[in-house]
């Protein structure tokens, strides 16, 4: 089998010294090209320096090169989160879930798409002020994210709205099991207060449903959730509504 570097650093180490060599080699050729027509020094002399030059000055010159590449790859990797998770709750955004909802649609696998909507969420900005909403979002996001299957998507689509996607598999009572999932995280939310400075505060959310048909876009499936998440807040509220 052939030997094959695979890691970046492996390969920043073997091109560093390749680099060093090259230049130690080119410095020595140049050295002694320059001996032949002119000799003023001894010629191990002008070897001798034409070897150290470059060894001191390369090696260090390469190290800034490394810390340099690896800054602007933490730094890179850092707005490629930036860019993809929510800063408050730290879920998926909605471009995230886009993406990855798309994809896993696109593979043919039935999904079914949860969209959850904090009921009342401006009552509790207004009574709590923005950072007891602020409050109100992260504990709704750890409660779901905690409940939601390990295979699921969760993410923040925008405001007091979570979108949850859960693989669904063929056959047998593979819907009633997502909607217990989802009944689960209905009765947390409904069961565990947010503990705020001002004392608790009870908190529900509404869901929406829709499992996905062979062929169908991420965005028709979206609209079937919202119209399932807007019947389960006409008929009451803190309640499971699935689209047809």
């Amino acid at each position: 089998m052939a030997w094959k570097i695979t890691s970046s650093p492996a390969r920043m180490l073997i091109a560093g010294i390749l680099v060093v060599g090259l230049s130690i080699g080119c410095s020595l050729a140049a050295t002694h090209a320059s001996f032949q027509t002119d000799g003023g020094v001894s010629y191990e002399h002008a070897m001798l320096i034409a070897f150290c030059i470059p060894a001191a000055v390369a090696p260090p010159s390469f190290i800034y090169f490394i810390w340099t590449a690896r800054r602007m790859e933490r730094l890179n990797q850092q707005l490629n989160l930036l860019a993809r998770q929510d800063s408050l709750t730290k879920l998926d955004n909605r471009r995230a879930f886009v993406e990855q909802a798309t994809a896993q649609l696109e593979s043919g696998t039935v999904q079914m798409l949860v969209m959850v909507d904090i009921d009342h969420f401006k009552h509790i900005n207004d009574s709590l002020g923005h950072s007891g909403g602020d409050l109100a979002l992260q504990h709704a996001a750890a409660i779901i994210a905690a409940a939601a299957p390990g295979d699921a998507l969760v993410a923040r689509i925008g405001g007091e709205e979570f979108g949850l996607l859960l693989p669904l598999q063929q056959g047998g009572d593979a819907c009633s099991d997502g909607e217990a999932v989802v009944e689960v995280i209905r009765q947390r939310l409904e069961a565990l207060p947010l503990i705020t400075p001002a004392g608790l505060t009870r908190m529900t959310a509404s869901f929406g449903i829709a499992v996905s048909r062979l062929g169908e876009s991420l965005d028709h499936l979206f609209a079937r959730a919202d119209r399932a998440l807007y019947d389960a807040k006409n008929a009451g509220r803190n309640q499971l509504a699935v689209a047809s």
